[in-house]
């Protein structure tokens, strides 16, 4: 069952990351260039799923003739508006994409795809806004990801800090459910370095990825509490710092 105003809360959180995303999006930019390196050298009609503040929009745009920007949260497609006012924005979801039947080329989509709560229905949507032969490149974070802060955070307590993230092999057993021409995967694996707890959480927050399906007894982070996260995050501590892990599967489908 899906959670009641599920889609509504990650958009808050979206919302909420606009103004500053740019500043927080290391990762984003990186995992970004992997998707643009696997995508065709020319598309008719683009559309970016997830577009947040026009990230990649430039990018995609030195390939296609159209472009077209999706994003669920607002304030992020009025950040993309500033950029560029001569381009269409939606504001629309994965799994019910404000597409017409058979009208994109190539479906790219950074990071985007952890927020659907029904990955069949999503890959489902975009098998049915692409034409024939069309191409999609998405990535989606998985098992593995915040290892090290969901590991100190189970020494504080038994409750959920972050979201749950999918194994490479569940995301890949629903995405090829469909009749795609080819289906190919990767996973890379990319580790951020903070000082300090608070940094790391900061950052976490600034890019939107802080939103958790909580409980009403999930608790308040007080000074104990973080006091006791920072002494248990202190055992993961390398010479570059604290370890933030992301595990990154790409998907490059064919239609």
């Amino acid at each position: 069952m899906k959670p009641m105003n599920f889609q509504p809360a990650v958009a808050r959180q979206f919302n909420k990351a606009a103004k500053h995303y740019h500043q927080h999006a290391d990762i984003q930019r990186l995992t970004a260039s992997k998707l643009l390196s696997i995508g065709p050298d020319y598309a008719s009609n683009a559309l970016d799923v997830g577009c947040g503040p026009a990230s990649t929009t430039a990018d995609i745009l030195t390939r296609a003739d159209n472009y077209l920007g999706v994003d669920i949260a607002q304030a992020m497609l009025s950040k993309a508006v500033e950029d560029y006012p001569q381009l269409t924005w939606l504001n629309g979801e994965w799994e019910a994409l404000p597409i017409a039947d058979n009208t994109v080329d190539w479906i790219f989509a950074n990071l985007s795809m952890q927020w659907v709560h029904d990955l069949e229905r999503a890959m489902s949507e975009a098998y049915r806004v692409l034409k024939p032969g069309g191409v999609v490149t998405v990535n989606t974070v998985v098992e593995g990801t915040f290892s090290s802060f969901i590991k100190s955070w189970n020494a504080v307590d038994d409750l959920q800090h972050t979201q749950a993230f999918q194994t490479a092999d569940g995301v890949q057993k629903e995405v090829t459910a469909l009749n795609w021409q080819s289906a190919d995967f990767s996973l890379d694996q990319h580790t951020q370095h903070f000082s300090n707890v608070r940094d790391l959480m900061v950052s976490i927050k600034g890019v939107g990825a802080n939103y958790v399906r909580r409980t009403e007894h999930a608790g308040l982070m007080t000074h104990r509490r973080l006091q006791q996260l920072e002494s248990a995050f202190e055992r993961y501590r390398t010479m570059k710092g604290l370890p933030l892990e992301w595990s990154i599967l790409n998907i490059k489908l064919i239609k």
